[in-house]
């Protein structure tokens, strides 16, 4: 206003200022009274403007008279506005409330004729009754979308009944077959922890034949070390009969030395024979010492040949010793890997005997644990049973509630329930809110429900 600007500006900044103003639900009077404090600032403004500057008081004392007086006339009018809109306006807002209650009273009673009979049927477990669908009511959406869904949970009623019977019959046959299944598991379960007890009696069994023959084992490995060391020694026999038959061709060699010096000394002798009878009497002598040398080395020469004889009938022997040795070992060799077969042979025996006996110890833990399992299972069939019992008498009282609501009746209106239901959400969707101004230019805020103005 003081702008003196009456644009799309000004337009908009009212609209902001009468939305705000009905936002805060403040009363037109107060809108008035601050126009009118506004309006006696703009006179008394435009008064003083309008008198001038004077230097004499009189004139300056009278035009503020003149002011204040606009201001109290301006202040006066405003008031007398102020008091005439706020009655009107509490007489507007007075029959509003009236015909808001009259309202409510009618949608009461419509509501009461059109869905009183429903509700009393919902009371007493009648799914028979329908609300009153009247051709121009203002329910009639509703109230169709209501005998649609109380159709639908009719029907839904009655297919509960029928699965409620065959549930019956169902859960009466699960408790018998729970029940069969404990007594066929409870029997299960004994003969397999006698199972488990024999398993047991033969692992154990199994385990003393793998300790049997761990010893059997044992001795078989202690025979077949003696074996080997006899070889050993037989081995050690062999090659000291090789050293005696080296040293007995090493004397062979020294005693064909001694035979060649033998002869040697004899071919000497016989030499300084013949020298010693060239020389005569001087050399008879020496002749006499040849004699004796060479008869020397003919003994020498027999010695030896009786040495190499006896040298080579040892050599023969030793040879002959050799191979008895050498077979002897052969045998100790088979005697050894006979052994050590039958020592692999007891070996795998008591490894697959141990093997055996952990197996079997599993089977047995196994068996044990199926029996034990078993006896849980019966146990939870048992239960089951129980709870088969407990389920089947719920489901009785189930379907003796059911059989209390009255479901006797079909409408032919349930095929037309979805569309109705449809239309009942749309009823039920907030009012659109729209605004509608009074006779003296206020905006009130009202509302369309079922195409009646609600303020």
């Amino acid at each position: 206003m003081t702008d003196a600007r009456f644009d799309s500006l000004y337009a908009e900044r009212v609209k902001v200022l009468s939305d705000s103003e009905s936002k805060m639900g403040l009363d037109p009077r107060w809108h008035v009274a601050g126009h009118g404090v506004v309006l006696e600032h703009i006179i008394g403004g435009l008064a003083e403007e309008l008198a001038g500057r004077s230097f004499l008081p009189s004139s300056r004392r009278r035009a503020k008279e003149i002011s204040d007086l606009m201001t109290a006339v301006v202040r006066l009018v405003m008031v007398d506005v102020e008091i005439a809109v706020s009655l009107r306006f509490n007489a507007l807002r007075a029959a509003q409330q009236r015909a808001l209650a009259d309202q409510r009273n009618h949608d009461k009673a419509d509501v009461a004729r059109v869905f009183a009979d429903v509700i009393t049927g919902l009371v007493n477990r009648d799914l028979t009754v329908r609300a009153i669908v009247e051709e121009e009511g203002a329910h009639r959406d509703i109230a169709q979308a209501l005998n649609g869904a109380l159709d639908a949970v009719q029907s839904e009623f009655r297919s509960i009944a029928e699965k409620t019977a065959a549930a019956e019959a169902s859960v009466q046959t699960l408790g018998d077959s729970s029940k069969q299944f404990a007594g066929n598991a409870s029997a299960h379960a004994q003969r397999l922890l006698s199972s488990a007890t024999a398993l047991a009696d033969l692992s154990e069994s199994v385990r003393r034949g793998a300790a049997g023959s761990r010893a059997a084992e044992q001795v078989a490995a202690s025979t077949r070390t003696a074996a080997e060391e006899s070889g050993q020694v037989v081995g050690r026999a062999i090659a000291a009969m090789a050293d005696i038959e080296q040293s007995a061709e090493r004397i062979g060699q020294i005693i064909g030395a001694i035979d060649e010096i033998a002869f040697q000394t004899n071919l000497l002798a016989l030499n300084a024979g013949i020298e010693a009878a060239r020389a005569g009497d001087s050399g008879r002598g020496f002749a006499v010492v040849a004699q004796e040398v060479r008869a020397l080395a003919q003994r020498s020469a027999e010695a030896a040949r009786e040495i190499k004889t006896l040298v080579s009938t040892t050599k023969s022997q030793v040879d002959a010793g050799v191979q008895m040795v050498g077979r002897t070992q052969d045998s100790i060799g088979n005697i050894v890997r006979q052994v050590t077969d039958i020592n692999a042979a007891i070996a795998a025996v008591a490894n697959q005997a141990g093997e055996h006996a952990t197996n079997l110890d599993v089977l047995t833990t196994d068996v044990r644990d199926l029996g034990v399992q078993m006896t849980g299972s019966a146990a939870s069939a048992t239960q089951s049973a129980e709870r088969a019992d407990d389920l089947h008498t719920v489901i009785v009282e189930l379907g003796q509630t059911i059989r209390e609501f009255r479901i006797a009746r079909q409408n032919a209106e349930a095929a037309r329930a979805a569309p109705l239901l449809s239309a009942a959400h749309d009823a039920r969707r907030p009012a659109d809110v729209v605004t509608e101004e009074d006779e003296f230019g206020f905006v009130l805020p009202i509302a369309s429900v079922g195409g009646r103005i609600v303020y």
